[in-house]
């Protein structure tokens, strides 16, 4: 064998055999509203029971996994960014905390967004958190007069209810 070959085999073995460190992975963490219809309907409750799940996993997954959209209902809350690993049954991270938050969990507020079917509704903060990707605090708002639906709101788009709303000038 000649000198340089047998030189690159032992480059390659230690390549091969140098300790590698392990890599921290990004994924995307989910905070998930899930309603079991199927129990609801059966037994002709006016409320179903509702449970916050917390995980990896989108909700149209979690949803097939779990019986299918026929058996329970799932809501995303909200969805944040994290670093590590969820191997092995470990938990996601927590969610983000608001920085500078305008509004508190459980403040009533109304929607300021024109030209939007929610523009003008009224609902209670029920999720507030911060988004790195968009740089603002995200608010999670359901409307118990609107059968109970739940949106996400970025700040600017929320007054607090109550508030007169600025007066918008034509498009010209």
């Amino acid at each position: 064998m000649k000198r340089w070959t047998r030189w690159a085999i032992f480059a390659a073995a230690m390549i091969f055999l140098w300790p590698i460190p392990s890599a921290l992975a990004e994924y995307r963490a989910y905070e998930l509203e899930v309603v079991d219809v199927y129990e609801c309907r059966i037994n002709k409750r006016e409320r179903c029971r509702r449970s916050i799940v917390r995980g990896s996993l989108p909700p149209d997954m979690y949803a097939r996994l779990h019986g299918g959209r026929s058996r329970i209902s799932v809501i995303m809350l909200a969805t944040w960014m994290c670093w590590g690993d969820t191997s092995g049954f470990r938990v996601t991270c927590p969610r983000p905390a608001p920085r500078d938050a305008k509004f508190g969990l459980g403040d009533l507020v109304r929607i300021d967004l024109g030209k939007h079917i929610t523009d003008g509704w009224e609902g209670k903060v029920e999720i507030a958190y911060f988004q790195r990707s968009v740089n603002s605090n995200v608010y999670g708002v359901r409307f118990p007069d609107r059968q109970e639906v739940f949106a996400r709101y970025f700040e600017k788009d929320l007054v607090p209810a109550g508030a007169t709303p600025p007066r918008r000038e034509p498009p010209q």
